[in-house]
């Protein structure tokens, strides 16, 4: 069996603590306890910001290190019938640590909530003098720890587990979907050189091992999104180069301007009532929300009689690609060169320079952002959308006023995922199932690069089916 990879603080040291009390720790076990405090806190951050994943204005990382989590007993048995005294020796004063030349330290590894009854139960986070350390790689060998480990950490929805979107799922096989640890890891170091948020560098070293180890949080939004939330959609894009499947590189189908694309075609009405129920009906529209329906009515009506002119301009901005482009420089007229500065670099790695695919990035954040925000909110944005499309911005303000600005989003993302995943991922997967994996990552299809060819046909061929038309899509290699 595959070694685990861990992450232990480098200052804590492993070898140390068993040399002295090899009468009461094993040193997998004890690699267990220390692991599973900085995997949790990892999770608590990533957590958050898939709860805030449609607020795309709102984006900020927690203080990871300073939560408690609880520790589970991994198995009750004779073998580890030691894990309540490990936790105690670990909460106690029991390790030196040297302040100068002459002065030493006694504290404690782990720090334990206070206890009270009936309330909560015992939590821990790393005392001060290991938190917010570097973390290093290392190894549990025993396969009844990792099995437990691998049992306990994974989860999957009901839906992806045996219902409408099994087929999703199947191709998280730790044989075939690997990733490079080593340069994964060493390019996280480099980013936590750069950035210094600890939070942002617990989340992506648990990211990279939890992938490394097979260990997959597979989650659908049901209420909401109607996206599926995997490994590889909470990973950040800068460690794709690293990841391959079946030892193939990957490659990905990206629809460009997704969201202002099939905002067009809901507001044309290509989107029609009758379609948007035919293809709810067979799968996805009886697991999602269903007042999901209720709202697409609502959104016919807001953009009844809307200017064509507005509509027809949308529409071919949005399926050339080119819509963000037409506001490049309305945002550098708005924005001063330093806060276009903070808005880049708040967002994004490397340094701003005013380049126009910059100014691009930015535009398209803070648009979508516009679109999603409560309608008080972004209003330079929504003076820059204003120039264009004023109907159509008056028209999207009274929809999020009466329905909730949130369900605006909703709607939209629900239409890409039918489209995207509930038609062209499924039939790929039918047509190729035996020979091709399938991956999506929101208004993505992923497969190796055999594959990417008959890949971007049914995606073409199923968009000129129901839609008439084909958006622009860009092919990029992992």
């Amino acid at each position: 069996m595959k070694s685990l990879a861990v992450l232990i603080p480098e200052r804590i040291y492993i070898e140390g603590i068993i040399k002295v009390n090899s009468s009461i720790f094993d040193a997998d076990y004890l690699r267990y306890l220390i692991n599973t405090i900085v995997i949790k806190q990892g999770r608590i951050v990533e957590n958050k910001e898939l709860e805030d994943e449609s607020n795309l204005y709102k984006r900020q990382y927690y203080s990871a290190s300073e939560r408690y989590v609880n520790i589970n007993s991994l198995r009750k048995g004779k073998q580890y019938s030691n894990h309540k005294l490990m936790i105690e020796y670990l909460c106690g004063d029991n390790f030196t640590v040297r302040r100068s030349r002459t002065r030493t330290k006694q504290v404690s590894i782990f720090q334990r909530v206070p206890y009270n009854v009936g309330e909560n139960s015992f939590e821990y986070r790393f005392g001060a003098y290991f938190r917010n350390n570097k973390l290093r790689i290392d190894y549990i060998n025993d396969y009844k720890i990792i099995n437990t480990i691998k049992q306990e950490y994974s989860k999957t929805d009901t839906e992806l587990n045996t219902g409408t979107f099994k087929f999703l799922t199947k191709f998280f096989n730790q044989d075939k979907l690997q990733i490079d640890l080593e340069k994964a890891v060493e390019l996280c170091e480099q980013r936590y050189e750069m950035h210094q948020k600890y939070s942002m560098y617990v989340k992506e070293m648990t990211q990279i091992v939890n992938l490394y180890n097979g260990i997959y949080r597979l989650t659908f939004k049901r209420n909401s999104l109607g996206r599926v939330y995997t490994n590889i959609t909470q990973l950040p894009k800068v460690y794709r180069e690293f990841i391959t499947y079946d030892n193939k590189q990957l490659f990905e189908i990206d629809i460009s301007n997704s969201v202002i694309f099939f905002l067009g075609l809901l507001i044309d009405n290509t989107l029609n009532k009758n379609l948007i129920k035919e293809l709810f009906n067979k799968d996805i529209y009886n697991i999602l929300n269903e007042k999901s329906y209720s709202y697409y009515l609502m959104i016919y009506k807001s953009f009844e009689s809307l200017s064509q002119k507005e509509i027809q301009l949308l529409k071919k901005l949005g399926g050339k690609g080119k819509f963000y482009n037409e506001f490049i420089s309305d945002f550098n007229k708005t924005y001063p060169f330093e806060q276009m500065k903070y808005f880049y670099e708040s967002e994004n790695d490397g340094v701003y320079q005013g380049t126009e695919s910059q100014i691009k990035k930015v535009c398209k954040k803070r648009l979508l952002a516009m679109f999603f925000a409560q309608s008080k909110h972004y209003e330079q944005e929504q003076e820059i959308f204003k120039t264009k499309f004023p109907e159509l911005l008056e028209r999207i303000n009274k929809f999020k006023d009466e329905a909730g600005h949130k369900k605006f989003s909703h709607i939209l993302f629900q239409i890409e995922a039918c489209f995207v995943v509930d038609v062209v991922a499924r039939r790929f997967n039918r047509k190729y199932r035996r020979n091709a994996p399938i991956f999506t990552l929101h208004d993505c299809l992923i497969t190796t690069s055999d594959y990417m060819d008959k890949l971007q046909q049914v995606f073409n061929d199923s968009f000129i089916e129901y839609l008439g038309c084909v958006p622009k899509t860009e092919v990029k290699e992992w």
